[in-house]
């Protein structure tokens, strides 16, 4: 089974600060050996214009900023057992993460979150949807939490939400990577008004069972790799299921396969999958369908 090796930190130093490096050192035991820090530098916060042009002496200082800052991170992570790399480049952050992480070869791209929003908001149509739509990498979506003072282990207690889906069956491979870092998985899917209008009450029994059958199967693929698992079938709607199941078991962690796709209707209403990643209070791995041609 394929491990989890090398990370893509993007930071800015507000969103995603050294305590969530440190959390992240749980990865361990799936594998993870290198961190590869990114601080893109916005070209429009230093471009050329009429009157000033390119303004190098702040772009250089940032840059200096940012390595300083980066190498006393990496010290920490050499103390750790762990190698790193800091990149600091100019250009757009969706673009430059994009590069980066295809450059270096990264299994997972971490991303910030900027302040909770109110459900009627779509918050991932900044710079992580925009890195959704164009990569093939799960991006994780962090949410720091704190328990008693401490940083809460964010791969203990994993919630896989499955529609059964190829892209869902993506998802799941990447929980299959995770598994040697947690101590327990919740497989749930969600039967929905449009399935119970859809379908006869005797249909539904089948559909139940059938459900039933496929998450037992990865409830046992689960439990073969020495990882408590278990399996709930709810009714009802998606996201407000998802996250009421992630409350009642105490879970720290959300994977859903996402198909990253951008729109109309998306920008109004959102998929299920960015929904739980904007209201859940715990971090939330987005794995996007498989692209025809992957950056």
């Amino acid at each position: 089974m394929m491990k989890i090796k090398k990370l893509l930190f993007p930071t800015n130093f507000e969103e995603l600060s050294f305590p969530t490096v440190e959390a992240l050192y749980k990865l361990k035991s799936s594998g993870l050996e290198e961190i590869v820090f990114l601080f893109v530098i916005d070209r429009d916060e230093v471009a050329f214009n009429l009157t000033t042009g390119f303004d190098k002496k702040l772009c250089d200082d940032m840059a200096e900023a940012a390595r300083l800052r980066f190498a006393d991170w990496e010290k920490e992570l050499t103390r750790e057992g762990l190698k790193s790399k800091s990149v600091v480049e100019v250009g757009t952050p969706e673009g430059k993460i994009l590069e980066v992480s295809a450059r270096e070869k990264v299994d997972i791209i971490i991303s910030g979150r900027r302040r909770h929003v109110p459900p009627t908001m779509i918050y991932l149509s900044g710079t992580t949807m925009g890195v959704l739509r164009r990569t093939h990498l799960p991006v994780m979506v962090y949410r720091h939490v704190e328990e008693c003072g401490l940083v809460v282990n964010p791969f203990m207690e994993i919630l896989f939400a499955t529609d059964f889906s190829p892209t869902a069956g993506r998802a799941f491979e990447l929980v299959k990577r995770l598994a040697p870092s947690a101590s327990n998985v919740h497989v749930v899917h969600v039967m929905t008004d449009r399935d119970f209008k859809r379908h006869s009450q005797e249909e539904i029994k089948e559909e139940e069972k059938r459900c039933l059958g496929l998450m037992g199967a990865m409830v046992e693929e689960l439990k073969g790799l020495g990882i408590d698992s278990q399996a709930h079938l709810l009714a009802g709607h998606t996201v407000t299921d998802v996250l009421a199941c992630c409350k009642d078991h105490r879970t720290t962690c959300i994977v859903m396969g996402t198909t990253g796709r951008h729109g109309i209707a998306e920008a109004w209403l959102g998929s299920a999958s960015h929904r739980v990643a904007e209201q859940s209070m715990v971090s939330v791995i987005l794995v996007p369908d498989k692209k025809e041609s992957e950056y």
